[in-house]
């Protein structure tokens, strides 16, 4: 039995459980051979690709078969021919992943979770990539990817805060499982469940007036729990008397992304486009990082004031705690430990100052 792994970032080949060490190029010809489906490898490819000439092809092709135990059926001759692999006994990730992908599909909602699971199991650091050669299988590539991209989607969970668009966008976002509350009051119903949300979409205005600012409460109560849910802001108007970025560093914030309009009748496919980006950049370690800045701002403001009230004896003691407690939020930040990070920077601001 061989066992062919290409979702691991590297080719990884086995028989029989004995791994076969693969040099590039015969690695490069695994995943074009692999891929390749009922197609056919053309010999140009081979020889455009690696380099051959059409005079060592066969004898390159033969090594090939020699060390990898593959079985390659051909047709044709020279420059002309072209091989198929004999699939008998050979099992590759790759494959397993996209039949399981499609029939996530065909299951759909829910009742895919199974086989949903089993997909992303076998998904691990993704296609491999070779320096310097092209890409072996362009085609099969953008189709493992774009089945990546769906099952990570259908499997988000987001929670949106919203009284007008929500819904709407929730539709717009229809892959993910998005719960909605309209209100602050039905925001509170989901505190107890916050961590099992991927991310949160909170309007700044949850009033027809835009006289609030109930979405900066929302997201210091977030904070304050400690939750791991990163937090996307979304709003028609800026705020007032604060510039975005300052605002994004103060509560923490994944973006803030402008709506282009309110009501039912908005149109939500730039928000859903920006909020399907964010999830894919990885909204943990961008809430993370806002966190870091926040963090090293108020150290620096903290050590003006510390050292305008202070002993030089005094200061230094102080400053020295106030580097640790800061030290230990940057590491928690760069684990992506959101929530400890969240609890932790809640303490600093309340020790330091905002």
């Amino acid at each position: 039995m061989i066992e062919i792994q290409l979702l691991d970032g590297r080719v990884k080949e086995t028989l029989d459980g004995q791994p076969i060490t693969l040099p590039p190029d015969d690695a490069w010809l695994v995943v074009a051979l692999t891929l390749a489906g009922k197609s056919r490898l053309h010999a140009r490819t081979v020889m455009s690709a690696l380099g051959v000439s059409s005079g060592t092809l066969r004898k390159r092709m033969e090594r090939f078969q020699n060390r990898t135990s593959l079985t390659l059926a051909s047709e044709g001759v020279k420059a002309d021919k072209a091989w198929r692999l004999d699939r008998d006994d050979i099992d590759v990730d790759a494959v397993r992943f996209l039949n399981l992908a499609d029939e996530v599909r065909r299951a759909g909602d829910q009742s895919g979770d199974q086989a949903a699971a089993a997909a992303l199991a076998l998904w691990t650091s993704g296609l491999p990539q070779f320096t310097g050669l092209p890409n072996p299988a362009p085609e099969m590539y953008d189709r493992l990817e774009a089945a990546h991209d769906y099952l990570v989607d259908r499997g988000r969970r987001i929670l949106i805060v919203d009284d007008q668009v929500g819904d709407n966008l929730a539709q717009r976002l229809g892959r993910s499982r998005c719960e909605v509350a309209h209100s602050f009051d039905e925001f509170e119903k989901y505190l107890p469940a916050l961590d099992s949300f991927d991310l949160a979409v909170v309007d700044l205005h949850l009033t027809s007036t835009y006289a609030d600012a109930t979405g900066d409460t929302i997201v210091r109560r977030i904070n304050a729990e400690g939750a791991d849910v990163p937090v996307v802001m979304i709003t028609l108007r800026p705020p007032e008397n604060r510039s975005v970025p300052e605002w994004i560093k103060s509560l923490g914030l994944v973006d803030v992304i402008f709506k282009k309009g309110d009501g039912p009748g908005a149109d939500m496919a730039y928000v859903a486009q920006r909020v399907d980006e964010l999830l894919r950049e990885g909204p943990t370690a961008l809430a993370c990082d806002q966190l870091t800045h926040l963090v090293q701002r108020l150290r620096r403001k903290a050590r003006q004031r510390l050292r305008a009230t202070r002993s030089e004896a005094d200061y230094l003691r102080a400053v020295e705690q106030m580097d640790r407690e800061a030290d230990r939020i940057g590491r928690l930040a760069a684990e992506s430990r959101l929530g400890p990070a969240r609890t932790e920077t809640e303490l600093f601001i309340k020790n330091y100052g905002e």
